[in-house]
């Protein structure tokens, strides 16, 4: 049966050109994989290649050997974009681009043919699924009997002869005889990074913290030189840490935050422009503000800090996620400051709301009745939840009522609960104030 390689990130990701979350496994197991498998290949992407050692190896292999690739460069990954550079320079046909409606070219490829679909929020209509899904099968069948060039470097470079695979195979086995193996054989990357997140899902924050830490340590080791693992799981890492750390005993949470904090370094949060980054940076530094054993100057270091995250996040993501929080951490700054500057944090937390409803409004209004999805659901739920919470902040008594139609619509109880929480110490900050 030929081969179909998917080139393209994993799990939800950051699109840094707009602040969106698309999530890439979507576009991956409900488009690409079902796609290509109507056409007769068989498709798998790297997270999904059973391997000994680092991943470098099988995926050139793929690069090189697959019958066909379909590479997803949606939200810029640079990854993707570099192996597509790299299929392109081996294979003069048989590669199909494909990227998410907002996507921006840059200039070196602004010149090729990429297709274009449309995320709904992180998932996908199932309109768009299938009309994308159907179109990708038919270039898929067609590249089957076609024999025209689609590689830019073939093309441009006809006099190019294409590497064959005898010259291929004594260099690979070389290459392949010196790599340490880094992940036990039974153990795929796919199963170890599936196992973490349901284990996060579940809120067994330990055993996810595990596994990530397996991971972790084998991308830090490449071919004996210490390497930085992929940003997604530091970040992952970094949250499960410090989310084992929030049952612990004091000294116990102590030193989860702090772990988490040497993991976050590593991704530059005090200039990154990564909006997942700037929210679990704020996250830990709220959390670490309430340590019970701190002098108030250092709750108020740990709080600024948290609040300058969340003010970069929401600037570059404008999401009503980072604004609520946001807002409600210059309340709680407030509450501990007096003068102008507590004046000045109130009047910036209502302005933040005043944004956050607008942002709110639209998404609670077009979703309507139409919300079908467990993650659309969800999402419909936290919006509606972040409206309340703005317009109760900004003391509009529409938020009470609003409230309590968003309560009784919550997916999941823990959902409300949280909620409610957040609410209740709102209202009694606002109180005090």
């Amino acid at each position: 049966m030929p081969t179909c390689f998917a080139v393209m990130g994993f799990g939800e990701k950051t699109d840094f050109q707009t602040g969106r979350k698309l999530d890439l496994d979507k576009t991956y197991h409900n488009i690409i994989k079902p796609a290509v498998q109507d056409a007769g290949y068989d498709c798998v992407r790297a997270d999904e290649i059973q391997h000994s050692g680092v991943i470098d190896i099988p995926m050139y292999e793929q690069l090189f050997a697959a019958d066909l690739v379909v590479a997803d460069l949606s939200t810029s990954n640079l990854n993707a974009v570099f192996e597509l550079g790299v299929r392109h320079a081996l294979k003069p046909r048989s590669t199909i681009i494909i990227a998410e409606s907002q996507f921006k070219s840059p200039f070196d490829i602004n010149h090729i043919l990429i297709r274009s679909y449309t995320h709904l929020g992180v998932d996908i209509g199932f309109s768009e699924v299938m009309r994308m899904r159907e179109q990708l099968k038919a270039i898929a069948l067609a590249l089957k009997e076609g024999s025209a060039t689609d590689s830019p470097v073939y093309s441009l470079l006809p006099w190019l002869r294409q590497p064959t695979r005898e010259e291929q195979k004594a260099a690979l086995a070389a290459v392949a005889a010196t790599q340490a193996a880094a992940v036990d054989d039974s153990e795929t990357y796919s199963a170890m990074w599936k196992l973490a997140l349901d284990a996060k899902s579940q809120g067994n924050f330990e055993v996810a913290k595990f596994t990530l830490r397996k991971i972790y340590d084998a991308q830090s080791d490449s071919h004996g030189q210490a390497k930085l693992p992929r940003p997604r799981v530091i970040q992952e890492l970094a949250l499960a840490t410090y989310k084992s750390g929030d049952s612990a005993a004091p000294a116990a949470a102590k030193a989860a935050y702090a772990e988490a904090a040497q993991l976050l370094q590593q991704l530059d949060p005090d200039v990154t422009n990564d909006p997942e980054t700037l929210g679990l940076w704020c996250g830990l530094h709220k959390r670490m503000a309430n340590l019970g054993d701190l002098s108030p100057d250092e709750r108020k270091t740990h709080l600024d800090i948290a609040i300058l995250a969340a003010e970069r996040g929401f600037l570059i993501r404008a999401d009503f996620y980072t604004g609520t929080n946001l807002a409600y951490l210059l309340n709680i700054r407030a509450s501990r400051s007096d003068g102008d500057d507590r004046i000045a944090d109130n009047v910036l937390a209502a302005r933040v709301r005043r944004q956050v409803a607008r942002i709110c409004t639209p998404q609670t209004r077009e979703q309507g009745d139409k919300v079908s999805t467990p993650a659309l659901l969800e999402e419909r739920y936290w919006a509606g939840a972040s409206l309340a919470e703005a317009l109760v902040g900004l003391g509009d008594a529409k938020g009470n009522a609003l409230l309590e139609q968003v309560l009784a619509s919550a997916p999941e109880p823990w959902m409300a609960d949280t909620t409610r929480k957040q609410i209740g110490e709102l209202k009694a900050l606002l109180a005090k104030a």
